[in-house]
């Protein structure tokens, strides 16, 4: 493969893992937003904030959630976007992590989510996994990009 097909791929490829992030997050960002109420619900069985604070997440959390995975998809203020992202699949992991460690069987509200199938059946190593693997296809782009401008930089 020539050196310049060899970058627009790997541009393309770093895009894609940005998107499957963004695309995530709008889709999650936009059940959340559809129904507030049952999101708010799931946030009070985390039991992590109080109870004043689960209303302003639910009502901000999908909007930023929507905005940032829209700015992925469309490669606009992708660096904000990527922060604000990766901080929010991080909070998501350990808000996981903490409930599973307490021994709570949490609605998830990942996208849009509802009560738990069946008592202790919240997959919590799903759920972890998967944030941390959206969490890797933000890191995907950056690290492309740096294997391509080394390869220019070194092409005689």
């Amino acid at each position: 493969m020539e050196p310049g097909t060899r970058d627009t791929v790997t541009r393309a490829a770093g895009w894609l893992a940005g998107a499957v992030a963004g695309l995530a997050l709008v889709v999650a960002g936009t059940a959340k937003a559809m129904h507030p109420a049952t999101f708010v619900a799931d946030i009070w069985s985390y039991h992590l904030v109080p109870e004043s604070w689960a209303y302003w997440i639910a009502v901000f959390l999908p909007w930023l959630e929507i905005v940032a995975g829209a700015a992925l998809i469309t490669h606009r203020l992708h660096t904000g976007a990527r922060l604000v992202a990766a901080g929010m699949f991080i909070v998501f992991a350990v808000a996981l992590a903490i409930s599973w460690a307490r021994g709570l069987d949490v609605a998830c509200g990942c996208f849009g989510g509802g009560p738990p199938s069946a008592a202790g059946a919240t997959n919590y190593p799903w759920l972890i996994t998967r944030d941390l693997l959206l969490l890797a296809c933000l890191a995907v782009e950056p690290w492309l990009a740096r294997r391509t401008t080394k390869r220019t930089q070194t092409r005689p």
